[in-house]
């Protein structure tokens, strides 16, 4: 059995940092799929890193990712292919810190463009 401490939120003795009623909840992360992240990109970004074998940011040559700009996002959302100068390559530190550039509500942009345009009503 391992020491009880105080909960960080209420100070009930629990064996963790914080007690259940104030433990974070871990929900299951989408698939790269479900985020937007299709063949296209992955062939993408594999190509930038071999092209460019370091992170843009601090240097580091460890764990590299491809980068959205905005307008990555927009053109995917056009139905535009990404290119190469819409992303940049840097450590998933340095991409994690830079934040998402993935606009609020692009799912539905994406979903909306799949789908058409909406039906004709007859009147």
């Amino acid at each position: 059995m391992s020491l009880l401490k105080p909960c960080l939120d209420c100070g009930e003795l629990t064996d963790a940092t914080r007690c259940d009623e104030h433990r974070p909840k871990r929900f299951p992360k989408e698939s790269a799929h479900k985020r937007g992240y299709d063949y296209a990109w992955f062939k993408l970004s594999r190509h930038a890193r071999k092209l460019q074998p370091f992170c843009s940011d601090c240097g580091t040559t460890e764990d590299l990712t491809g980068d959205h700009s905005p307008e990555a996002w927009d053109r995917k959302a056009q139905g535009l292919p990404i290119r190469l100068q819409d992303i940049d390559v840097v450590c998933r530190t340095c991409n994690v810190k830079r934040g998402a550039a993935k606009p609020d509500g692009w799912h539905r942009t994406l979903a909306a463009r799949r789908q058409g345009p909406p039906a004709k009503s007859q009147s």
